[in-house]
């Protein structure tokens, strides 16, 4: 059985940082940001510099059987790779530029509470002939990694950069403690019909105001995410700081209550003329906003 699909991991160079403190979605409203769509390194920058992270593989097929001998299929419902079944399948990945890839799955991890739905695995990739992890944590042990449905665009500083595309015949393996991989944790899912909060919710935490996949934040900033569809409810006195939507950011609290004022120290370019200043940002879901963010008081 095959399946045609596109995917996005970090390669194995570099790392993630894995934080796992977002494992069940209501377990915490505030999370890290961070820098990076598909991880984030050691040294607080991506590999790419502040890029989106990734390599992107399309026309991934599934080799093999299961160990027990039965045919494997990804997951028709929920995320793209569901259940311990799949540990020992290989998946050949032709990429954009013509190179192939071969990646094993190594172990299977169920989530627990209300990410009883979320698979994570340990993926490694085959590279010079031997098997290299493709998520390793800050002490270089091998990380898991969580699918999710759909691909994003790994263009920075261009119309469309950052954008998800939420196609039924792609997925992303995102490693564990990447921004898309916490937005998920914190309970948007794409099989779940929370499309749009997953967009806005990888939009906020990587500061990409002006919705061309160029992030304006630092990795470790604490940003507190409450959503229009009740997913995550704000249960913290913070100061509010942005209205986002899958595109990006829709208006700013003020400059001063923005993390590209507090933490990154650069003036985005859609600042003030796309993305403007308005006192009542933040303090409804008005027309469109998918995602609040707020900071604490400073």
């Amino acid at each position: 059985m095959s399946r045609t699909l596109a995917l996005v991991a970090l390669w194995s160079i570099g790392g993630c940082a894995v934080n796992d403190d977002t494992t069940n979605s209501k377990q915490a409203i505030t999370t890290e940001n961070g820098i990076s769509l598909n991880g984030i390194s050691l040294n607080g920058i991506s590999l790419n510099g502040i890029s989106l992270n990734g390599i992107s593989l399309n026309g991934i097929s599934l080799n093999g059987i299961s160990l027990n001998g039965t045919p494997i299929g990804a997951a028709t419902s929920g995320p793209p790779l569901a259940g311990a079944g799949l540990v020992g399948s290989t998946w050949t990945g032709h990429g954009t530029s013509g190179t192939t890839i071969t990646l094993r799955l190594d172990a299977a991890q169920q989530g627990t509470g209300a990410n009883a739905d979320v698979w994570s695995y340990l993926v490694s990739a085959s590279s010079g002939g031997a098997w290299q992890p493709l998520c390793v944590d800050s002490a270089g042990n091998p990380a898991y990694a969580d699918s999710v449905a759909g691909s994003w665009n790994l263009a920075v500083g261009t119309t469309g950069g950052g954008s998800y595309n939420a196609g039924t015949s792609d997925f992303t393996l995102a490693c564990r403690g990447s921004t898309i991989a916490k937005c998920v944790e914190l309970g948007y899912k794409a099989w779940t019909g929370a499309t749009r909060e997953l967009a806005a919710c990888v939009r906020a935490l990587r500061g990409d105001y002006c919705g061309d996949g160029t992030p304006y934040t630092v990795n470790g900033t604490l940003v507190n995410i409450f959503d229009d569809a009740g997913i995550q409810s704000d249960g913290a006195a913070w100061d509010p700081e942005a209205a986002w939507s899958p595109s990006g950011a829709l208006c700013v609290s003020k400059k001063k209550a923005a993390r590209f004022d507090q933490d990154a120290h650069i003036r985005p370019w859609c600042y003030p003329h796309a993305v403007k200043p308005d006192k009542s940002c933040g303090t409804g879901f008005t027309t469109g906003v998918t995602i609040i963010t707020e900071l604490p008081p400073l």
